[in-house]
């Protein structure tokens, strides 16, 4: 029966820097006394000898004479050090050299040891504390600067390098700065999950660095943005073609789960030295011009110019003032109505917010509805437009007069809030309102974004028995098949269709709005045209049988007293409201 060979244990390479056979010798002695002593000892007798050793790149760990024939003192650990940082460092000392030992081990040496008061056990306790310290050191070091989703350098890490790439030269170098945003991530995570998310972030990742070059770098702030450093770049051609690069990878399509998914982004670029003499500048500016190129529609890059410094601080000043607007009272509802076609009579009318700034007077909602999509104030406004739409609906009533059906816009991000049942149901509880006064009006791409969880959100909301539209419709992406389950009351004809009306188009003048009021008549569904200006368009419409009209041909939206009179004119001409 053949001797049984015992396992292979983990040797670590342990690289001996001395250059006295004496002290040599011991160090070996002591380590041969433990069989068991997971430890493989190399010895180099010069620091160069010993550098050369490292290069293989597989020592475990150094121990090291501060005091050698072509080194000496702290310059001696100083070189080791930048040579190999990851590798843990013991210095061996005299008697009298401890000072320089301890500055040593400020400098990053994991320990020091005095050959004179030198043991085996005390050798090898410090041998294998040393090994565990400094992995446990590095992966430290790896978690602040990396981010873990993707394994990217994190903020961390990029304010790192960037400075450096700044403040390190004394001729600068230029490079660019490009900040990168997926457009619309969230409909990915909200739609398909998060964990689909996560592994559409790694995806990007990977086709971030397969794009760059070798002494480029990208980084991972956190959600779905990324910044990448292009260095040694002056070219806005170069830079522009790089760009254009890394745009075309990250819009390829890539299938998750059997998903095929298609990502667009908007990236911003600054260039150093002319677009900031700093990082902050340098990120600031990156960051501004990426909010352009979404101004831009999306899915396109721009550079850029000092008017953004401008536009940016603007945008946080109008951040900060709507984020107070609410507990000053600054908004106000104005009232837009809409009139039956078939009578000419008042009908209702859509409630319209307005914000009063104190130093930029009376704002639309294209000004600043985006901005509080975006920083999800839409939600405390929004329930503010629907509390305060009750409220002035109870008064209209209590003051004898028939307002209709008023309608309020929901935003996407309102739709898909959690408890938006539950938020109308208990505000039109407070208010007192009949819930069939009360129209909530969804856009059909927030609709159709997640069909399933849409027509549950939107079954609940018809259970208070308050009506639902599809405005604009026809501009978005529903399917025929899906609209006939939508528990819906009306379809809005969106403006731009009606716009086309009396437009001198020929034989197709208005064909689309004809075919909405067809099909929404044949689903029993009531359709209003938005944005009718001209008598043509309003003939055009009561033609084709269309229900009812807004727009500027009836008037302009108005406060809630120009409302009330609109509806004092209708009752004494006997036309009532339907």
């Amino acid at each position: 029966m053949g001797i049984e060979e015992a396992p292979d244990r983990m040797q670590h390479k342990v690289l001996l820097i001395e250059d006295n056979p004496g002290d040599a010798r011991l160090i070996r002695e002591m380590l041969a006394e433990d069989p068991e002593a997971p430890f493989n000892l190399h010895f180099a007798e010069r620091l160069s000898a010993g550098l050369e050793a490292l290069s293989a790149g597989d020592a475990a760990l150094v121990l090291l004479d501060l005091s050698l024939p072509d080194s000496f003192g702290l310059e001696t650990f100083a070189k080791v050090y930048a040579h190999s940082p990851a590798v843990p460092i013991i210095v061996l000392t005299g008697n009298d050299d401890q000072t320089i030992a301890l500055s040593a081990v400020k400098g990053g040496a994991q320990d020091y040891l005095v050959k004179g008061r030198l043991d085996r056990e005390l050798l090898l306790r410090s041998m294998q504390y040393s090994i565990e310290r400094k992995r446990y050191q590095v992966q430290l070091e790896h978690q602040a600067n990396y981010d873990a989703l993707t394994g990217l350098p994190n903020r961390n890490l990029l304010y790192d390098r960037l400075r450096q790439a700044v403040y390190s030269q004394r001729m600068p170098h230029p490079m660019a700065v490009v900040f990168i945003d997926l457009d619309h991530f969230k409909f990915v995570n909200d739609s398909l999950g998060h964990g689909v998310g996560d592994r559409l972030l790694k995806g990007m990742a990977e086709r971030l660095r397969s794009v760059l070059r070798e002494g480029d770098t990208v980084a991972r702030l956190g959600g779905d943005e990324f910044v990448v450093i292009l260095n040694d770049q002056s070219s806005e051609d170069v830079i522009f073609r790089a760009v254009q690069r890394i745009s075309a990878k990250i819009s390829e399509p890539m299938t998750i789960d059997g998903k095929e998914l298609y990502v667009t982004c908007s990236a911003g670029i600054s260039m150093y030295p002319q677009d900031g003499p700093d990082v902050e500048t340098l990120l600031r500016n990156a960051d501004a011009a990426m909010y352009r190129a979404k101004d831009h529609g999306r899915n396109n890059f721009q550079f850029y110019t000092s008017e953004m410094n401008e536009r940016i601080n603007e945008r946080l000043m109008l951040e900060n003032a709507l984020r107070r607007a609410l507990e000053r009272n600054e908004f106000l509802l104005n009232y837009q109505q809409k009139v039956d076609l078939r009578t000419g009579a008042v009908c209702g009318a859509e409630a319209l917010v307005r914000w009063n700034h104190p130093e930029l007077g009376l704002l639309r909602p294209e000004r600043f509805i985006p901005l509080a999509e975006e920083t999800g104030l839409i939600l405390p406004v929004g329930e503010w437009v629907i509390r305060e739409t009750c409220r002035q609906v109870r008064a209209w009533l209590d003051a004898g007069l028939k307002p209709g059906l008023v309608s309020v816009n929901l935003s996407a991000r309102q739709f898909r809030q959690d408890g938006l049942v539950r938020i109308v149901s208990r505000i039109l509880e407070e208010t007192g309102v009949d819930p069939s006064s009360l129209e909530l009006e969804l856009t059909e791409s927030t609709v159709m974004h997640n069909v399933a969880t849409g027509i549950a959100t939107l079954h609940g909301l018809k259970s208070l028995g308050v009506a639902l539209s599809v405005d604009d419709f026809g501009t978005g992406y529903s399917s025929l098949s899906y609209l006939k389950d939508l528990p819906i009351d009306v379809l809005k004809i969106d403006r731009s269709f009606v716009r086309d009306i009396g437009a001198g188009e020929g034989a197709d003048e208005g064909v689309l709005a004809q075919a909405i009021i067809s099909l929404a008549h044949s689903l029993h569904l009531k359709v209003i045209a938005e944005g009718v200006e001209t008598d043509a368009q309003l003939r055009f419409l009561k033609r084709h049988g269309c229900d009812q009209g807004q727009g500027f041909f009836y008037g302009e939206p108005v406060a809630p007293e120009g409302f009330a009179r609109l509806l004092e004119v209708t009752r004494k001409k006997g036309k009532r409201p339907a």
